[in-house]
């Protein structure tokens, strides 16, 4: 169980960041930024940070120090403020009033061995679009070889069941050659043989978790791929497995090889070899993605913080698809982990937004912002509902009136194209006043004229819902219906309710809606009717906000 938050992130000289001091409150992140705005610096730091608690001093100081050459200090930053780099991270325990406060510098490592931080970076996922890709970015020539984005990307949490830490195993074999280790201690050939004897039982244990590792992601990356991805009609089978294994010691070369790790499907009951040479690349992005997500699935990890950040991960994709994603991410499979969500497609940054839905004040929305002076910085990211609401109480009218009028444009759109099915071609654009009147058509279309005019329109829901009984108490005195006719009555007339008063009386209510809102553009919404000797009011202007934000309501 999760119960760990971050809640503040602050990042000097280091980066991109010249200074940045961002206060999360425990909430999730929803950043849109254009590129080099700072997302990946953003990315990098949680994940340098989290990483610091598995590395020795040396190994966190390298990155502080102004005179080194692995350093990540702010390029444009003066000395002093390279000399102060630091990133600094709050972290909030649901059970405690205060935060705890870790600091990464020069001289600072707080996040050394610290059980909590160590838990995190297990527990935790960092994936980009580099990674996905890197699942299928080969030639038609290569058979794909998943072990350089596996080692990377998916080793370090893996857990084994005859091996529990594959990756500790795995950075021993990398570390210690028996051949050197032999000679610097100049041991008798027999000893060095018994040296390579246990370097090789220890490849053959590596191999055998290696094996258990990838039949547990190949089981979990399958049902996600069927759960989220899978079309009627089209059968996937993913495979995932050692196409090499790490090999013996080679004696008289001195070495030993990493192993392979191959990825294929089966489509329809046909091997695909090469799914690189026969998929597109949204389809391609599906399947790098179960096995991603099937990894983490796999090999779930008891921590008091997880979080979930994702740098535009979904760059190849179209919006259909990305939200698909998106509806992942907001599942129960992702719950307990805290999101940080960047990206630099503000079409996607708004739908994702709008997907979240009532659940909003759960998140923070920001866009990264370069400040003259101070760098790059994260700036809250306001709708232009909000941002009408902000000029209305500070009395300005007309760019109030502007904001409305874009925000009303964008619903009409997205409300029209979602009761027609369908959207607009590329270059096509229609009018607020057509996109209105078109959802309002539609609408209708669903509601019989005679019926509408006749029985609801003007009818308070109250009486509407008086029109029909709600039980059959009504036809006790009727001896000649049987006990299947009475079922069958009130079934219907349940039916009948039902349609009255939620899906024609949810219709009729936005037809009206719909006409309050055309009434509306005339003035507040028309903004060349603005000034002159017709100036806004800031009561209309009050009642044009609200008519939007019931307009935005209803367009999914």
């Amino acid at each position: 169980m999760s119960t760990q938050r971050l809640e503040r992130i602050e990042v000097r000289a280091f980066k991109a960041f010249k200074h940045l001091n961002f206060e999360l409150h425990g909430r999730h992140l929803l950043a849109f930024g254009g590129n080099g705005a700072g997302k990946s610096s953003l990315y990098w730091t949680l994940y340098t940070f989290l990483q610091s608690a598995a590395k020795d001093t040396l190994n966190v100081a390298k990155y502080f120090d102004d005179a080194g050459t692995q350093n990540l200090l702010n390029v444009h930053a003066t000395p002093a403020e390279r000399a102060d780099a630091a990133v600094v991270v709050s972290i909030k325990d649901e059970a405690h009033t205060s935060a705890a406060v870790y600091s990464l510098s020069k001289e600072l490592h707080d996040t050394k061995a610290s059980p909590d931080v160590l838990k995190a970076s297990l527990a935790s996922d960092f994936i980009t679009y580099r990674v996905l890709s890197s699942f299928y970015q080969f030639r038609n020539s290569q058979a794909i070889d998943l072990w350089p984005v596996f080692e990377q990307e998916i080793l370090p949490f893996a857990q084994g069941t005859s091996t529990k830490d594959v990756a500790a195993l795995w950075n021993q074999l990398k570390s210690l050659d028996p051949f050197v280790q032999s000679k610097s201690k100049g041991e008798t050939n027999w000893y060095r043989k018994q040296r390579y004897d246990r370097f090789d039982r220890d490849v053959s244990r590596f191999n055998t978790a290696l094996d258990e590792v990838l039949a547990s992601i190949s089981a979990q990356a399958q049902l996600f791929y069927n759960e989220h991805f899978a079309e009627p009609g089209t059968t996937v089978v993913l495979k995932v497995g050692a196409t090499a294994k790490a090999s013996k010691y080679d004696r008289y070369a001195h070495k030993f090889t990493v192993p392979s790790i191959g990825f294929e499907i089966e489509l329809n009951g046909n091997v695909v070899r090469k799914p690189q040479s026969f998929l597109n690349e949204a389809k391609l992005t599906q399947l790098a993605l179960s096995v991603r997500f099937g990894a983490t699935l796999a090999h779930l990890h008891d921590s008091p913080m997880k979080l979930l950040v994702l740098d535009d991960l979904l760059i190849s994709l179209d919006m259909n698809n990305r939200m698909k994603v998106v509806d992942i991410i907001l599942s129960e499979t992702f719950a307990e982990h805290q999101k940080i969500i960047l990206t630099h497609d503000l079409g996607f940054f708004n739908e994702f937004r709008r997907r979240i839905g009532p659940n909003h004040t759960e998140w923070s929305f920001q866009h990264f912002n370069t400040v003259q002076g101070s760098g790059i910085m994260l700036k809250e990211a306001k709708t232009e509902v909000q941002k009408a609401e902000d000029y209305l109480n500070g009395h300005n009218l007309d760019e109030a009136a502007i904001c409305l009028r874009r925000a009303a444009d964008d619903s009409a759109k997205r409300l029209r194209e979602w009761l027609r099915e369908e959207k607009l071609p590329p270059g096509k654009f229609l009018t607020l006043t057509e996109n209105l009147r078109e959802a309002k058509n539609r609408l209708l279309q669903g509601i019989p004229k005679r019926f509408y005019r006749e029985v609801l329109e003007g009818t308070p829901i109250a009486l509407v819902e008086k029109l029909v009984p709600g039980d059959v108490a009504d036809l006790d005195g009727q001896a000649t219906l049987t006990a299947a006719d009475r079922g069958k009555i009130k079934s219907k007339r349940g039916a009948l309710r039902k349609l009255l008063t939620n899906t024609h009386w949810t219709a009729m209510e936005n037809v009206r809606l719909i006409d309050k809102v055309l009434e509306t553009t005339e003035r507040v919404l028309n903004p060349g009717a603005h000034g002159g000797e017709s100036p806004l009011y800031e009561g209309e202007v009050t009642i044009a906000l609200e008519l939007v934000k019931r307009l935005e309501s209803i367009a999914p």
